[in-house]
C-alpha cells in the first residue's frame, strides 16, 4: 500500500464530505419555499430518527462488506440528499432528503477512522494515528468553516444551485474514495474482499456477538465511549444556542457569520493542539471536561465577547478531548469490528443528544437562554467529577491510562 497517496485521498474525501453549502442555511430555504417551522422541526426530528437507527448497522456494513465500499455508499446517499432537496416539491421529498442525509453521515462514521488507522497499521505505522487524524479532523473543521462563511453565497444563488453544487461535491467526493484502497490486516478482512457478500447471515450474528463481548470484557474502553458523547452532546448544543445568544448579546448580525467561523475554527485549534500533547490520557480527559463545563457556562454570559470566548474554550477543549479519546480507542478496537464499535460511540453521543436537546432547551424556555448554557455547564461539571471518581476507583488497582 502507498500510505501517502491513501493519506492524500483521504484528506480529499473528508475535505469534500464536510463541504455542504447548502447545510447552513437549510431551514432559510424550507421557509422560503412555503414550508412551517413546525415541519422544518419534523424533519430535523426524522433526521436523528434514521441516525440513530442505522448508526451502529451501517458500522457492521462497513466492518463485513469493507470501508471502500462503504464510503462510497456515504457519497451517494450526500449526492442523492441533495438532489431530493432540490427537486422536492412536497414535504415527504423533504423528508427522504433528511433520511438520506442521515445515512450519508451514519456511512462515513467509524468508517474514515477504521480506514484510516487499519491503512496505518498495515504499513506498521499506527503508532502515528493521533497525527494523521489531528490533521484529518482539522481539514474537516475549515471544510464546515468555509461552509458556514459560503451560507450567504448559497442563500444568494438560491435553493436549486446550492443543492446542485453540494451534490457535485459528494459525488467528486465518491471519486476520492473509488481513488482508496482497502486496508487488509486480518484474515477476514481478506476474506470480505475476495467474497464481500458470503455467508453474510452468519458472520453478521458472529460480528454482533464478538463487538458486544469486546465491551463487556472492556469496561475501560466502554468508560471511555461514554466520556466522549458526555462531553461532545453539551458542547454541540452550545455551539447551536450561541448563534441566538450572541446576537441576544449586543452582536451584530453583520457579524454573526465571522463568529460561529471562529468557533469552529477552534474546534481546528483543538484538534492540532492534540496531537502534541504528551499528557497521559486520564489527566488530560479531566482538564479537557473541566474546560468544556468552564466555558459552557461562559457561554451563558450576557456580554456577547466574554460568551464568544466561552464557546471558544469549550470547542477547543472538546476537539483535543475528541482526538485523544478516538485515538485510544482506535488502539483498543480489534481491527475487525473497529467501525462497528466506532459507531457504538456515536449513538451513545445521539443517546446524550435525545436526553440533553429538549432538556436544555425547555429551561431556555422557562428561564431564559442563558440557563440553557449554565444548565449544560453544571450537568457537564457534574458528570465529570463523579465519572473521573467512579473511573479511579474502578481501575486504581489497574495499569495506567
Amino acid at each position: 500500500m502507498q500510505i501517502k497517496r491513501q493519506l492524500f485521498f483521504l484528506h480529499i474525501y473528508n475535505f469534500l464530505f464536510s463541504l455542504r453549502i447548502a447545510d447552513g442555511v437549510w431551514v432559510v430555504f424550507l421557509l422560503s419555499r412555503g414550508f412551517s417551522l413546525a415541519q422544518v422541526g419534523l424533519a430535523e426530528g426524522i433526521f436523528h430518527v434514521v441516525s440513530f437507527l442505522c448508526e451502529v448497522p451501517s458500522g457492521m456494513a462497513a466492518d463485513l462488506l469493507g470501508r471502500k465500499r462503504t464510503l462510497v455508499i456515504s457519497s451517494l446517499c450526500g449526492v442523492c440528499s441533495a438532489l431530493l432537496m432540490a427537486f422536492s416539491q412536497d414535504f415527504w421529498g423533504v423528508c427522504l432528503s433528511m433520511a438520506c442525509q442521515a445515512l450519508m453521515y451514519n456511512f462515513c462514521s467509524g468508517t474514515q477512522e477504521a480506514l484510516t488507522y487499519d491503512s496505518l497499521k498495515a504499513v506498521g505505522s499506527e503508532d502515528t494515528y493521533l497525527k494523521h487524524n489531528s490533521w484529518l479532523g482539522i481539514s474537516a473543521y475549515v471544510s464546515v468553516s468555509l461552509s458556514s462563511l459560503l451560507g450567504g453565497v448559497a442563500a444568494l444563488l438560491g435553493f436549486f444551485p446550492a443543492y446542485a453544487i453540494t451534490a457535485t461535491c459528494s459525488a467528486i467526493c465518491g471519486m476520492s474514495a473509488l481513488a482508496l484502497t482497502e486496508p487488509l490486516v486480518t484474515e477476514a478482512q481478506r476474506q470480505r474482499t475476495q467474497h464481500p457478500f458470503s455467508q453474510l447471515g452468519p458472520r453478521l450474528k458472529e460480528h454482533i456477538f464478538r463487538s458486544f463481548s469486546f465491551l463487556k470484557n472492556n469496561p475501560r474502553s466502554a468508560c471511555k465511549i461514554l466520556a466522549s458523547g458526555a462531553a461532545a452532546a453539551p458542547i454541540y448544543l452550545t455551539f447551536m444556542y450561541s448563534q441566538q445568544h450572541l446576537l441576544d448579546g449586543g452582536l451584530s448580525p453583520l457579524f454573526l457569520g465571522a463568529a460561529l467561523m471562529l468557533l469552529r475554527l477552534s474546534g481546528a485549534a483543538g484538534m492540532a493542539l492534540g496531537a502534541r500533547v504528551k499528557v497521559r490520557l486520564f489527566p488530560c480527559a479531566l482538564f479537557c471536561a473541566l474546560c468544556c463545563a468552564g466555558g459552557t457556562f461562559l457561554a451563558g454570559t450576557f456580554w456577547w465577547p466574554l460568551a464568544l470566548l466561552g464557546g471558544v474554550l469549550a470547542q477547543c477543549a472538546e476537539s483535543l478531548l475528541e482526538l485523544r479519546l478516538d485515538a485510544s480507542l482506535n488502539d483498543d478496537f480489534p481491527s475487525d469490528q473497529r467501525a462497528t464499535l466506532v459507531s457504538v460511540s456515536s449513538m451513545v453521543y445521539s443517546l446524550f443528544m435525545i436526553a440533553a436537546s429538549p432538556v436544555s432547551g425547555a429551561v431556555g424556555d422557562a428561564f431564559g437562554s442563558q440557563w440553557s448554557f449554565w444548565t449544560l455547564g453544571i450537568a457537564l461539571l457534574i458528570l465529570t467529577l463523579a465519572g473521573g471518581t467512579i473511573y479511579r476507583i474502578l481501575f486504581k488497582n489497574k495499569s495506567k491510562t
